[in-house]
């Protein structure tokens, strides 16, 4: 049969087979949308499931500055103690997984204004005293003054902590340094110690 142009005005093979191409576009882009996505939680309806960000945010301890003085003899002396976070020393991951900034501390000792001694203690200053299980998952986390000796006045006491960054956890090694009047210290396993209140009062019993 031989078309007319009103029949190709109605019937064009492009445009039918360009219309199809279409229909078949719209019914299948559904099933190739729902394909490309999985999800184990029907209520997300298919929406692509992204995992949440692992926390990897570091804790530090509490700084601290404290100034003193004692008598030993006849002349007066007076320390300083500045402890603190260091970015420098590497990070601590304590049994739980949590990660912990270690401390550093500086201690400087003067008597009657000239400086007898002064020195920048970290964990490793006191390897010897840590049992080795203990000691990648410890930092220094306290120093302070020995209230124990105060009575001692031969020579000046402070007490540094290495122990698990986590107070809850128990783990715990204090260390006496003993600065004498000379300037030469030493260091031993603490046994008997009261440091310092980190609030003033802090150990004194309430008035009955």
């Amino acid at each position: 049969m031989k078309r007319t142009p009103l029949f190709n005005r109605f019937f064009n093979p492009e445009r039918a087979l360009a219309g199809t191409t279409l229909l078949l576009t719209l019914l299948f882009t559904p099933l190739c949308l729902s394909c490309g996505s999985h999800s184990s939680d029907s209520n997300l309806n298919d929406s692509i499931w992204i995992a949440p960000p692992e926390d990897n945010s570091i804790l530090s301890l509490d700084e601290s500055d404290r100034d003193g003085s004692v008598r030993i003899g006849e002349k007066d002396y007076t320390y300083h103690y500045h402890f603190q976070p260091s970015d420098s020393l590497p990070i601590v991951v304590n049994a739980d997984g949590q990660r912990y900034r270690d401390n550093v501390a500086h201690l400087t000792v003067r008597r009657e204004g000239t400086v007898i001694f002064s020195h920048r203690f970290t964990k490793q200053s006191f390897t010897n005293f840590i049992a080795k299980k203990d000691l990648a998952g410890s930092a220094l986390v306290g120093f302070s003054y020995n209230l124990t000796k105060t009575e001692d006045h031969t020579q000046l006491r402070f007490i540094a902590t290495v122990g698990d960054p986590d107070e809850t956890a128990g783990i715990n090694y204090p260390i006496e340094i003993k600065v004498q009047t000379s300037g030469q210290w030493s260091t031993e396993r603490a046994q008997d110690i009261e440091t310092e209140p980190l609030i003033e009062g802090l150990n004194v019993d309430p008035d009955m």
